[in-house]
């Protein structure tokens, strides 16, 4: 009982094997074929023939097949290629058709600018030089143990007028920092004088730092050097301050004597025509060696003045020398730098008026008959002197020339004495 009952008998199950039985060949199976009953194959018999030639023709099929299949894959890859070469070739001719479009358009550009920048430069030609002031305004130093030495606060103005007939770019820069019409802090208003030199100049117009390092110009951070035909030829020549050749900003100096040592290296763009005293006073708040000034002097307003004006001044400051010469009743040197031939005319400086007004007024004013009279005596005694220190140097001249001749003449001979005692010395070592 403990066992349990078998199970009643199911039906039976057939397994069948999944192995591949071997694939037997045509002859294989013919027994008439198997001519030597060990399985070899008869190569004559009709079955292995037929066989032979299928397999041919399978294997040419094949081969058919392969051959169209690799030739129409070269012809795609050929195809292909063709196709990305002209595409890269197209590119290529976009490429260089959108680079000349571009360089012809830079050049079309240029050529614009430049057209335009001489058009400017003529248009500059023609006009009168422009003139600019610059209100000074010094601050005083008081020192409790010397009193003497004490620096008295000023005020002045400076008045320059601007060569826009032969350096148009300088000037034009020059006139726009005074003026502040470019904006963006190009302006010299609030600049102050960094660096003054006495005897030497005055040097301001640096508008970024303050302190002679920086700079900056109304065309860029730099500009070019334009021309050098203008001289430091004596004081108030407003020139450009740079760090060497093209590297123009907005520093500027003025020359407080002649400096012929900076010709050719700095730009001469101006020269004062009004307030020399203020510069004056300007050179003598300086210091000897770096020049780091003894008192703040500030530039407190600056633009652009009329230049009929200027005429005014100059007019007025010629009446007020020859007030003072007649005075005095001796001559007086005119307080103004301007000197009687340089009259402002349109297009340029230093030419005269040929107005008769103008010579009428010359003549009324200038002064009585014996100031002329002694006017000449002075032009000839400076004459006389000109030429008696013109014969000085003839006759020095001709006094280094002689000596010059005299010692060539004695080195000659010194050389011949020389060449006689070798040639001497030589036949005597020969004849022994």
């Amino acid at each position: 009982d403990t066992h349990a009952p078998a199970p009643a008998p199911g039906p039976t199950m057939i397994f069948r094997s999944t192995k591949k039985k071997p694939k037997v060949r045509k002859w294989e199976m013919d027994d008439d074929d198997n001519a030597g009953g060990d399985g070899s194959p008869d190569v004559n018999s009709e079955s292995y023939k037929k066989m032979m030639k299928e397999l041919e023709e399978q294997e040419e099929k094949e081969r058919a097949e392969a051959e169209r299949n690799a030739a129409e894959r070269s012809e795609k890859e050929a195809r292909e290629a063709r196709e990305k070469a002209e595409e890269v070739a197209q590119k290529e001719k976009e490429e260089r058709e959108r680079r000349e479009r571009e360089q012809d358009a830079r050049r079309r550009a240029e050529e614009k600018m430049r057209q335009d920048f001489e058009d400017r430069i003529q248009k500059f030609k023609q006009m009168p030089n422009p003139a600019v002031f610059l209100d000074i305004e010094a601050e005083g130093e008081n020192d409790p143990l010397r009193p003497a030495a004490s620096l008295k606060p000023f005020r002045g103005r400076l008045v320059f007028e601007l060569f826009r007939d032969t350096v148009p770019m300088t000037a034009e820069n020059f006139r726009k920092l005074c003026t502040g019409e470019c904006g963006n802090g190009l302006h010299f208003k609030g600049n102050e004088f960094h660096r003054i030199i006495p005897g030497f100049m005055a040097q301001a117009g640096d508008i970024t730092h303050g302190d002679g390092t920086g700079g900056i110009s109304i065309y860029g951070p730099k500009f070019a050097d334009e021309s050098f035909m203008h001289k430091h030829k004596w004081p108030g020549m407003l020139s450009m301050a740079n760090s060497g050749p093209d590297s123009n900003g907005s520093q500027f100096y003025i020359t407080l004597k002649k400096c012929a040592w900076l010709d050719g290296k700095h730009v001469v763009f101006g020269q004062i025509k009004d307030g020399t005293s203020t510069l004056m006073k300007i050179g003598k708040a300086g210091t000897k060696g770096e020049g780091e000034p003894k008192q703040r002097i500030r530039i407190v307003d600056c633009g652009e003045i009329d230049r009929e004006l200027v005429e005014a001044l100059r007019i007025e400051d010629r009446k007020k020398a020859r007030r003072m010469a007649r005075e005095n009743g001796g001559h007086t040197k005119d307080p103004s730098p301007i000197r009687t031939s340089e009259r402002w005319k349109p297009g340029g400086y230093g030419q005269a008026t040929s107005s008769s007004s103008s010579r009428n007024n010359h003549h009324r004013d200038s002064g009585s008959r014996r100031e002329r009279r002694e006017s000449r005596s002075r032009d000839r005694k400076s004459r006389s002197r000109r030429s008696r220190s013109r014969d000085r140097r003839r006759r020095s001249r001709s006094r280094d020339r002689r000596r010059d001749e005299r010692r060539s003449r004695d080195n000659r001979s010194r050389d011949r004495s020389r060449d006689r005692r070798k040639s001497s010395r030589r036949r005597r070592s020969d004849s022994r």
